[in-house]
């Protein structure tokens, strides 16, 4: 959950950036868009990674205590969730020109994200109760990243959530590669 809010919340400085002029600045740099972008992203993954592993020692703290070994394991897992929530992320706000409105788009993204996933009741639950919902979170792309962190947390290895995952994190990245538009806020503000 703390990677799907940070991937959204990290794409909103994105919007601001753009909108505030501040990314054509940047952009003025010897340094190719590329890669500023996949800068921007590992930034912003690498943040999120910081507030999971805190999160993870509050909740050893209290009890919650998965393998030592297993929270070595969950690294890579962790990390390209965070890329590929982030890379979402970014794809979104290239669609959209004002932060206002980015808002209320990163809300109706992340919620049925967030409640259509195995993050409360694993697949197995979903498909007991409701067969048409338990389509619904397996086409989830977060229903993938949860079980593929899941799994990792406890030292097992899911081949399709990391497939699932792996690929969508090259499809969402290079789409925010190839579809960011630095002048997007500036032909607002001209017209």
């Amino acid at each position: 959950m703390i990677l799907l809010f940070n991937g959204m919340q990290g794409s909103l400085s994105m919007v601001y950036d753009r909108e505030m002029g501040s990314m054509r600045v940047l952009l003025t740099s010897p340094l190719p868009r590329t890669f500023l972008l996949c800068s921007k992203l590992l930034a912003t993954s690498l943040i999120s990674l910081l507030q999971v592993y805190a999160f993870l020692a509050i909740a050893w703290v209290y009890g919650v205590q998965p393998p030592a070994m297993g929270l070595l394991i969950a690294l890579p897992a962790l990390l390209l969730v965070a890329l590929m929530l982030s890379a979402l992320g970014l794809l979104l706000s290239n669609a959209i020109r004002q932060l206002e409105n980015f808002a209320g788009v990163m809300n109706f993204v992340i919620f049925p994200l967030f409640f259509l996933s195995s993050a409360l009741y694993p697949l197995w639950k979903m498909r007991e109760s409701s067969e048409w919902l338990y389509w619904l979170c397996a086409v989830n792309p977060f229903t993938h990243a949860v079980e593929l962190v899941r799994f990792a947390l406890y030292e097992r290895f899911n081949p399709l959530a990391l497939t699932v995952c792996a690929g969508l994190t090259l499809v969402f990245a290079l789409l925010a590669v190839l579809t960011f538009n630095p002048q997007h806020a500036a032909l607002r503000k001209a017209n």
